[in-house]
This record gives C-alpha cells, structure tokens and sequence, in this order.
C-alpha cells in the first residue's frame, strides 16, 4: 500500500514541483511538439506566430494568452476558454471552435474563413477587420462585440444573439442573418432582406 502511495505521489505531485522549480511550462511545449493539448492549462501562455494548425486543443484554457499572428487553422478548440486573448491577425480558417468561451477576445484583422463558431460566446469580443466569410455563428453569443469593418458574407447567423453588435462597414452580402433570410447583395451595415 505504501508503494502504491509513494508511486501516485511521484506521478501526480512531483511533476508540478519539478515544473515549478524550473520554471518552465511543459504543456506549452509538448503543444508546440506534438500539437495537442486536450483540457490543458495554458492561461497567459505565449503562443505568439505559433504553428499550431490542426492543432487539438478540446477544453483547454487558454484565458489571457497571446496568440498574436499564430496559425490555428484547423485547429479543434471544442469548449475550449480563450477569455480575454489576444488573437489578433491570428489565422483560424476552418477552425472548430464549438461552444467556446471567447469572451472579450481580440480577434482584429484574425482571418476566420469557414470557420465554425456555432453556440460561442463572443460577448464583448473584438472582430474589427476579421474575416469570415462563410463562417458558421448560428446560436453565437455576440452581444456587444465590435465588428467594424469585418467580412461575413455568406457567414450563417441564424438564432445568433447580436444585441449591440457594432454594424459599422460591415460586409453582410449573403450572409443568413438571425432570423433565418439571407441578406441581399450589396448589404454593408446593415442586412437588407429586401421586399
């Protein structure tokens, strides 16, 4: 019984002192090796122009990070917590980023084409100039994020919440807008569903 202790002991407790007394993140740098991190701990990491594309990041947090410029296409973020990072010119095409929390995130100039966003919670986020064209928002959190100047063409919005989105220059042409039409052609601020 004693030996089972003292083996649970050097599997579960050690790791975390060595990681302490070094200083260094291991989970940052097994994703940068391997390019998964399912249900990690990466709150503030600096992940900045990382390659990470495809990378599996299901349930992680990453709250606070810098993402700045990183590739993340591809990338599964399922659930996962990105409050308050800075992502900002990050490539995230095609991502899946399934019932996520990102929340005051900074997505400027980000590219999100194809993304899939469906269920996320964008409360207060930061989109100004991001593209995403033919992203999927349905049942999306938007409440108060800024948009100005962002591409959603053909970007799916229906059952979105988008109470004091900022619609300044945004370009909606095609896009299927909350209530379930599409938006005409030659929309920008606003969706003309027309007559």
């Amino acid at each position: 019984m004693k030996r089972v202790a003292l083996l649970l002991w050097m599997l579960l407790i050690l790791p975390k002192v060595t990681q302490a007394e070094n200083g260094v993140t291991p989970t940052v740098e097994g994703l940068l090796k391997s390019g998964r991190c399912v249900r990690c701990d990466l709150q503030g990491a600096n992940l900045q122009r990382a390659s990470l594309k495809a990378a599996m990041l299901q349930g992680s947090n990453l709250d606070g990070a810098d993402l700045r410029s990183s590739d993340l296409s591809e990338a599964r973020l399922f659930k996962a917590r990105m409050r308050k990072a800075d992502a900002s010119e990050a490539n995230l095409q095609h991502a899946q980023v399934r019932a996520a929390d990102l929340s005051g995130i900074l997505l400027h100039g980000a590219n999100l084409r194809r993304a899939n966003l469906e269920q996320t919670n964008l409360e207060g986020a930061n989109l100004t100039g991001a593209d995403l064209r033919q992203a999927t928002l349905e049942g999306a959190f938007l409440k108060n994020a800024k948009l100005t100047g962002a591409d959603l063409r053909d970007a799916v919005l229906f059952g979105a919440n988008l109470e004091g989105v900022d619609w300044q220059n945004v370009q909606l042409s095609g896009a299927y807008w909350y209530t379930g039409s599409r938006c005409r052609s030659g929309s920008v601020g606003r969706c003309d569903l027309g007559p």
